[in-house]
């Protein structure tokens, strides 16, 4: 699995298509994704594809790690040439400009880290509003499954207030 998931490029299926899925038209897409709009995928058509594209999930990672955000702000080149001035500032006996540098140094790392953190957590929060199942029509029946388990090609159906589960193509209004 390790080896397949090296090859993939973010927010592509990795499957062929002659254009951007967007840019094609929807009779091209679903040829092309060998998709059946009126019955969805078969069960054994969907476990292949699984098995071959992986799961519908975000990569959680390890989370929010306060040393590397703090690491990330003292070690950018606008960190380090203000450390390098104020180096110097008190490398020539210039207190007061070295004290000025140090305390713009200290306020933009406790500024960037905080807006950072909270960031971070945000995006932490975003990955838990996904929606935990999906809609879909597979072997002609409309089915409830994990969101993980969608994949290329499934025909998903939506209602009003439903989260949508994954990259979707519209096929119409209803």
């Amino acid at each position: 699995m390790e080896s397949r998931m090296e090859a993939h490029v973010s927010g592509q299926s990795n499957k062929p298509l002659t254009k951007p899925a967007h840019a094609l038209d929807r009779d091209d897409i679903v040829q092309q994704l060998e998709a059946d709009i009126e019955n969805g995928l078969t069960a054994s058509i969907a476990s292949q594809r699984l098995e071959q594209y992986g799961r519908n999930e975000l990569d959680d990672g390890p989370g929010v790690q306060p040393i590397k955000i703090l690491i990330r702000q003292i070690a950018n080149a606008m960190m380090l040439v203000l450390i390098l001035a104020m180096a110097v500032s008190f490398g020539i006996r210039s207190w007061i400009e070295g004290g000025v540098v140090c305390a713009i140094i200290i306020l933009n790392i406790i500024v960037g880290f905080l807006q950072e953190f909270q960031a971070e957590k945000t995006m932490d929060s975003l990955r838990s509003l996904s929606s935990p199942s999906a809609n879909v029509i597979r072997d002609g029946s409309i089915i409830n499954i994990p969101t993980a388990e969608l994949v290329i090609g499934d025909m998903v159906q939506l209602k009003v207030g439903d989260t949508v589960p994954a990259d979707l193509r519209r096929r119409r209004d209803f």
